[in-house]
C-alpha cells in the first residue's frame, strides 16, 4: 500500500510554517529527507510531516529552534512507547463527560500523530467497542453514546470527503441494508478502500432498496458492499435480503458483499452466495488498486 505523501504548499498549511522556512530546517538541522521527483518538487512523508508539527508545537512553548531540534532528537534516541492507550483513556473520559469539543480535538489529533490507517485500527474501532461496551453495561446514558458515535461519524465523513483518490480509479459502492441505522462500520470501511487506491460512494442508513438496484445500475461500481450490524434487516426486511441475493446474481461483473454481525448471524440461515460473506477489509480487498 502506497504511503501517503503531501507537497510542501500541503505542509504549509497543515503546519502553518512557510515554504521558505521548511527548506530552511530541512537544509540546516537535516531533520527531514524529503524524496525529489524528476521536477524537483519536493515530496514529504506523513512522518515528515509529523516531525515539522512536533518541531513547531515546542518551538510555541519557549523552545529556539536549535534547542527544539535537539530535545527531538534526544527523545527520537529512546525506546518508543505506544501511546494509543493513553488516547483512549482520554476519548473515553471525554465521552463520559460527553464533551463533543474535546472527542473531536482527540480524533483530531490522533488523526495528525498517527495517520490514517493506525487511527481507524488502533483509536477508532477500538474506542467504539469500549463504547458499546459501556452502553451495555448501562455505564453510559443514551447521550453519551449518541455524542461519542455522533462526534466518530462526522469526523470519518470529514476524512472520506478530504482524502483524495484517483478519479479513474475503480468505484466501490457502499450501503447500509434496509433497516439498518448504524452506518459507522462502512465508513470505517469505505476508508480502508480507500487507503488502497478505490473511490468510493455511501448511500444514507436505512436506505430504500430500489436507491441500491438504481444506484448500481447508475455508477457501475465495481464493488458492493453492504452492512448489517443488527437483526433488523433480516427479521424486518427478509424479502429485501433475498431481492439483493438476486439483484448480487444477475450482475456476475460486480462482487457483492454482505458484513457485519447481523449479517454474519443469518448469512447461512437465509442460505446466502452471491452476497459474500466478509468479516474484514482483508476479506474484500487484500491488496491496493
Amino acid at each position: 500500500m502506497p504511503e501517503q505523501t503531501y507537497s510542501i504548499q500541503q505542509i504549509s498549511e497543515l503546519t502553518g510554517l512557510s515554504k521558505q522556512l521548511i527548506r530552511k530546517w530541512e537544509d540546516r538541522y537535516q531533520i527531514i529527507q524529503p524524496q525529489r521527483l524528476a521536477n524537483g518538487y519536493r515530496v514529504y512523508t506523513h512522518n515528515e510531516l509529523q516531525v515539522l508539527t512536533t518541531i513547531n508545537e515546542l518551538i510555541n512553548t519557549g523552545f529556539s529552534v536549535s534547542q527544539a531540534v535537539e530535545h527531538y532528537k534526544k527523545k527520537l534516541a529512546q525506546p518508543k512507547q505506544d501511546d494509543t492507550q493513553a488516547i483512549l483513556k482520554a476519548l473515553i473520559i471525554a465521552g463520559t463527560q460527553a464533551d463533543e469539543h474535546q472527542l473531536l480535538h482527540l480524533l483530531e489529533k490522533a488523526h495528525h500523530h498517527f495517520g490514517v490507517e493506525k487511527l481507524l485500527e488502533k483509536i477508532i474501532i477500538p474506542f467504539l467497542h469500549e463504547v458499546g461496551q459501556l452502553w451495555c453495561e448501562r455505564a453510559w446514558g443514551e447521550y453519551q453514546e449518541a455524542i461519542s458515535s455522533q462526534t466518530v461519524r462526522d469526523f470519518l465523513t470529514h476524512i472520506r470527503r478530504q482524502f483524495f483518490v484517483k478519479q479513474d480509479a475503480p468505484l466501490v459502492l457502499g450501503s447500509c441494508l434496509p433497516g439498518e441505522r448504524h452506518e459507522i462500520p462502512m465508513h470505517i470501511l469505505l476508508i480502508q478502500c480507500m487507503l488502497r487506491g478505490y473511490q468510493t460512494m455511501m448511500l444514507g442508513p436505512s436506505p430504500a432498496p430500489t436507491a441500491i438496484q438504481s444506484t448500481i445500475a447508475l455508477k457501475k461500481p465495481k464493488i458492493v458492499l453492504l452492512s448489517g450490524s443488527t437483526d433488523v434487516p433480516f427479521t424486518e426486511h427478509a424479502e429485501v435480503i433475498q431481492k439483493l441475493e438476486k439483484l448480487a446474481t444477475g450482475h456476475q461483473g460486480i462482487t457483492f458483499y454482505i458484513g457485519g454481525a447481523g449479517s454474519e448471524k443469518y448469512y447461512k440461515p437465509f442460505k446466502l452466495q452471491a452476497l459474500k460473506l466478509s468479516h474484514s477489509i482483508h476479506d474484500i480487498l487484500p491488496t491496493s488498486y
